[in-house]
């Protein structure tokens, strides 16, 4: 806009691995790049892009660049049928202004192995196989999607990550109980003092109190080689209760994830309480979504349409936070995201639970 305004240019290297968005115009100050996957939401299985590596040189900074690229990317996300994006920020107050609503922070937890020495005592009537991630890429990726059922928030690449990850020094751990797959552990030594690795854990995924057991006594199987066990946790696990005396160290991530609606129209499906409200949306880096929806459960299914009135009036961070189940509807108006009375309030409470989505994946 403006004369010797840059441009904004897409260059497509293939949807489904990465789009990266330049400014030209002789001059290429700014970038942007992301990637399709495939996000659960309130039990339904959702396009999502996951955009990352959003930057620019100095000098354009400050000047509305990244909003105009954000805007851009967005944009594309709508074309290619994706209905929501996730990122994580260099600063959440920066994405919050772009429709973008921040998850409960995930979790890292240390122990020492030693502390896990009393399940190796004990029979827990399955067993654990082992191999390198590369080799292991089908089990993997099976187990992610058996997983991803029971994580709200969940997102799983939407193509094979297999090439990648065999180039990454990982081993998978899968626990099983009459062949039945019950657990997965991805995790690799690090550090150079023999004897005082540390297990970093990046994956702890379970789908029964066997499995988890099962691989935590794998990780005790490691006490003569790790000094420390570092494990990545949703925010709804409990490492206290594992076991007594484990001495556990819990700090949140510094990645913390943050997702938005890119497009209200696309939502429906996912499972909603009982009720039915309307809301005139308000937008404006993603002007589709402007107007007036309605919202209703009908079999326990959301359905979205076009509204001719509204009962309310939202911004997309309340929408987004509904979706996610990351805010009270109590804190729209305190957080600037709209005003709904207190009737609605109560609709959307019965619609759309709480929930703790962990995104899983980082980029």
């Amino acid at each position: 806009e403006g004369q010797g305004a840059p441009s904004l240019e897409c260059s497509e290297a293939n949807w489904e691995r990465v789009i990266a968005v330049n400014l030209t115009g002789g001059w290429r100050g700014m970038k942007a790049e992301m990637r399709q996957m495939i996000q659960q939401v309130r039990g339904a299985l959702v396009g999502m892009s996951a955009i990352w590596g959003v930057a620019s040189r100095p000098e354009a900074r400050r000047k509305g660049y990244a909003r105009r690229v954000m805007g851009q990317l967005l944009a594309i996300t709508r074309e290619a049928g994706q209905p929501l994006s996730t990122l994580y920020p260099f600063r959440e107050s920066f994405y919050e202004r772009l429709g973008y609503v921040t998850f409960p922070a995930p979790r890292t937890t240390r122990l020492s192995p030693a502390g896990l020495l009393p399940l190796l005592e004990k029979d827990l009537g399955g067993e654990v196989e082992l191999s390198l991630i590369g080799d292991a890429y089908e089990d993997y990726h099976a187990c992610l999607c058996e997983i991803q059922q029971q994580i709200p928030g969940m997102a799983i690449p939407a193509v094979s990550y297999k090439a990648r990850l065999a180039q990454r020094p990982s081993w998978v751990a899968q626990a099983r109980v009459d062949g039945q797959r019950v657990g997965m552990l991805v995790y690799k030594l690090t550090g150079t003092a023999i004897y005082e690795f540390t297990m970093q854990t990046t994956h702890f995924y379970y789908s029964s109190p066997q499995g988890r057991y099962l691989l935590l006594q794998w990780i005790a199987r490691h006490t003569d080689q790790a000094r420390e066990v570092e494990i990545w946790l949703p925010p709804f696990e409990r490492p206290e209760t594992w076991l007594p005396d484990l001495q556990i160290k819990t700090e949140l991530l510094d990645h913390i994830p943050m997702g938005r609606v890119v497009d209200v129209a696309r939502i429906g499906g996912m499972r909603a309480g009982p009720g039915r409200f309307t809301a005139r949306i308000s937008d404006p880096l993603c002007p589709w979504n402007e107007g007036a929806w309605q919202f209703e459960s009908i079999d326990g299914l959301l359905q979205v349409s076009p509204a001719k009135e509204a009962e309310c009036e939202l911004k997309i961070q309340a929408v987004s936070a509904l979706i996610y189940g990351t805010n009270d509807p109590g804190d729209f108006e305190l957080r600037g995201w709209g005003t709904p009375p207190a009737e609605i309030q109560a609709v959307m409470r019965s619609m759309f639970p709480p929930l703790l989505p962990y995104l899983g994946e980082i980029f």
